[in-house]
């Protein structure tokens, strides 16, 4: 018995441009065939399948339920494929190195300092891909990928990037209206979360603070970004970064209202997939990224020291 049973792989292809332009026409064009071409095609694999792929109207065509589940495959299967294809030809220049990366960290941190890893590796073609970590896990066309979970878990493929550490960060505009001096202080405040309650309720255990927090009341984010952009608009305060929000820190939209701070429970790490170490960018990547990180930890250090005139103890890299 043959490993793979499905049908023709033309008639695959007709039906996946049919149902990408959701129009006869415009496979034809694609594919450059006739329209009864495509239909007969497309019925085929509807009699191999024993479904209809396609709901028929006058000018119109939408995908049945088994039509549109179809589609979804045949379209990550030939993304794989042209990837792979790609890595195999000798006509294809600059090679490409795909990264998956956590999309808090990729629009915050990565991507601004992106011109740098290019000058140092000019001729490869760096394709950022911002998903969550479990989305690239099983993915054969990722090279390597950045991502974000708790600290401590280290198989093989990982290697730890940085821990965070976490304070409250706000507009300058609400240390006006407020003055914050505590963690108490921020009864009288609009709490901002980054996805769950979870990093304020860490912060105030840590700190010993939290009878008089109601933390039910507030506004909840879906990525850091977007979190952290509404502090910056003065609608409340977050529990901000050394790292993802060191932009806003830095520019002066953003500013720490007390010196309280806690050591986050998760990690960044750099995960390369079984094989993918023979990439001859990964290691360059690699090397570039733990000196960046390396060197935003001086200048952070740095900064911290000069506006504060004494020492703080900063986790070595890892922990």
């Amino acid at each position: 018995m043959p490993k793979y049973r499905f049908p023709a792989v033309n008639s695959l292809r007709v039906f996946e441009a049919a149902a990408r332009h959701l129009s006869m026409r415009k496979a034809c064009d694609e594919l450059h065939v006739t329209h009864a071409a495509v239909s007969r095609h497309i019925v085929k694999l509807e009699l191999w399948l024993g479904y209809s792929l396609f709901e028929r109207r006058p000018r119109k065509i939408t995908l049945t339920y088994e039509g549109e589940r179809l589609y979804r495959a045949l379209s990550v299967a030939f993304d794989h494929i042209q990837h792979a294809i790609m890595r195999l030809s000798d006509n294809q220049h600059p090679e490409r190195l795909v990264i998956s990366v956590d999309p808090d960290f990729a629009a915050l941190w990565l991507v601004p300092r992106l011109d740098e890893f290019s000058s140092i590796v000019p001729d490869i073609l760096v394709e950022i891909r911002a998903q969550e970590s479990s989305k690239s896990f099983d993915d054969p066309t990722i090279d390597c990928a950045i991502h974000y979970s708790e600290a401590g878990i280290n198989p093989s493929n990982r290697e730890i990037l940085f821990r965070s550490i976490l304070f409250p960060v706000c507009a300058p505009s609400i240390m006006q209206a407020t003055p914050m001096r505590s963690p108490e202080d921020l009864r009288h405040c609009m709490l901002l979360h980054d996805r769950t309650l979870l990093e304020w309720e860490e912060f105030f255990r840590e700190t010993s603070v939290g009878a008089q927090i109601n933390l039910d009341v507030g506004r909840i984010f879906n990525t850091t970004a977007l979190c952290l952009d509404a502090a910056a608009r003065g609608q409340g305060v977050a529990i901000g970064d050394d790292f993802l929000a060191d932009v806003y820190l830095s520019d002066g939209r953003l500013v720490r209202p007390f010196e309280y701070s806690v050591l986050s429970k998760n990690a960044y790490y750099l995960v390369v997939p079984d094989g993918s170490d023979r990439h001859p960018a990964v290691e360059a990547f690699r090397t570039w990224l733990v000196q960046s990180i390396g060197a935003m930890r001086d200048v952070t250090r740095t900064r911290r020291d000069k506006s504060r005139g004494h020492d703080e103890v900063i986790p070595p890299l890892g922990d």
